[in-house]
């Protein structure tokens, strides 16, 4: 466990944004999550894949307008910090994708998060596979955040 004083550092999987840009079951979590980070009580990253699969989900379902807003509102959001994929990113998401047998998007944020000492923030069953970084479910980092879980 980490000295209580530390500030928990995280990185947002693709799903949860996606869950609060469709206001889906559960989004008023993540908003919370967001208004925790905005605020500085915890420090908050995505990984640059994150801004491809969302562009890419609203472009399949046939809303470029949609693609270019939502990315923006990452892209400009000064509180998350934005993890480019470097060389050691990308040989670390290889291992990952060969060890765990995760898909490729999932690995390059998994990669950040461990090149990054992050924690995952991600409902998604494929980070839990990977021994090497930490993950937590929206939920769990609310009940963290309210002090009703320790990490």
């Amino acid at each position: 466990m980490k000295r209580e004083s530390a500030k928990l550092k995280v990185i947002l999987d693709t799903k949860p944004i996606i869950k609060l840009f469709a206001q889906e079951e559960g989004w008023e979590k993540i908003q919370k999550i967001l208004a925790k980070i905005e605020d500085g009580e915890i420090e908050g990253a995505i990984s640059v894949v994150t801004l491809t699969e969302i562009y890419y989900k609203y472009l399949r379902e046939g809303r470029p307008d949609l693609a270019k807003a939502r990315t923006d509102i990452l892209r400009y959001a000064i509180y998350l910090k934005k993890l480019m994929i470097g060389l050691e990113a990308a040989v670390k998401a290889g291992e990952f994708k060969g060890k765990y047998n995760i898909p490729i998007a999932d690995a390059f944020i998994a990669a950040s998060a461990y090149l990054e000492d992050l924690t995952i923030i991600s409902d998604d069953p494929d980070f839990k596979k990977i021994k090497e970084v930490k993950t937590l479910t929206e939920e769990e980092l609310a009940a963290y955040i309210e002090g009703k879980m320790t990490y």
